[in-house]
């Protein structure tokens, strides 16, 4: 018999999905208090051995994702890791893909991240920051607004959250160039280009989206140079990794005009500390990393998990593996 562990808020949402597997796995879920037991009887587990683990934001986000991880670790080696990230440059993740015979990721994120690009971008077009100011200040003045139509878009890293933003900005009118290291069309882009030349397309876009991973190439990418080769009325947007970003340069060129405004979800430290400029900044919208947090984010990561359980157990192949060697020294 396998051994699942996962959260226990996971499971009571879960449970009715999993009715019929008793016999087949063994389910070890740890709750708010960080104490892990049988969700069957309730009985305590001092040492944790699972061969499945599902690490998810109930874990993530909870109070005890240390004990979590440490139970985790300690095994020295489980069968599959299903998590509810996509990227992989978290060195919790890291060290437990190298201890995981399979490691599966999760892109049903992108849905609800879409969604905070499409709600950044228009507050920027509908001028949403100046409207804002003039309500508190009883100011009937009348501001001319720029239309989603015949936008034109530069995302740079297009993977599932970039095909997710290029459909809907599609959708609504407008332009979509992606930016990516494999070549040919993609759904939700108009137009593919490499990377490289990201920064020749930065002077047609309207905003710039990122949403690449961070790598050794991508840190650091949008520097002094690459903020001063975009439009004084762009907007630039980060979904990706705060480190992508020289927020130092970023802040310079926003008092100097270059770009027009910058939406961020992620920042270089996390959480932004209180005496960051960025907090304060007039030409800057934060959101605390939490594009993603919906209910329906939630249950599609339940679903990626049902659906490779069943392949699991059915000897079936996983759906996201994520290659091992891409956790080699």
């Amino acid at each position: 018999m396998k051994t699942c562990l996962l959260h226990a808020t996971t499971f009571a949402r879960i449970r009715e999905r999993l009715k019929g597997l008793e016999h087949e796995i063994e389910f070890i879920v740890m709750d708010e208090d960080g104490l892990f037991s049988h969700a069957g009887d309730g009985t305590v587990v001092h040492d944790v051995r699972p061969d499945i683990v599902f690490g998810n934001t109930d874990v993530w986000f909870g109070d005890h994702a240390r004990d979590f991880m440490i139970a985790v670790l300690k095994t020295g080696g489980i069968d599959w890791f299903q998590s509810s990230a996509a990227g992989l440059d978290n060195p919790a993740l890291i060290s437990v893909g190298k201890i995981s015979r399979t490691f599966c990721t999760n892109h049903t994120q992108s849905e609800a991240m879409a969604e905070w690009a499409l709600w950044q971008s228009f507050d920027f077009f509908k001028k949403g920051p100046e409207h804002r100011a003039q309500q508190a200040e009883a100011d009937w003045n009348r501001l001319e607004m720029r239309e989603m139509m015949g936008s034109r878009w530069l995302i740079v890293g297009f993977g599932s959250i970039g095909s997710a933003v290029g459909k809907r900005v599609q959708l609504l009118g407008g332009h979509v160039t992606g930016a990516r290291r494999s070549p040919g069309p993609a759904e939700g882009a108009d137009h593919i280009v490499p990377m490289a030349l990201v920064k020749s397309e930065l002077e047609q876009a309207d905003v710039v989206l990122l949403s690449v991973p961070l790598t050794d190439e991508t840190a650091g990418m949008v520097d002094a140079e690459f903020l001063a080769a975009m439009r004084p009325d762009a907007l630039l947007m980060n979904l990706g990794r705060g480190q992508l970003v020289d927020e130092a340069a970023l802040v310079a060129a926003l008092d100097a005009g270059r770009p027009a405004f910058a939406s961020i979800d992620v920042t270089a430290e996390e959480p932004l500390p209180s005496d960051s400029p960025l907090w304060r900044h007039p030409k800057v919208a934060i959101t605390p990393h939490n594009s993603a947090m919906t209910q329906a984010t939630y249950i599609r990561a339940d679903e990626t998990f049902l659906d490779n359980l069943k392949r699991y157990l059915a000897n079936e192949p996983l759906k996201h593996v994520v290659p091992r060697e891409t956790f080699a020294d």
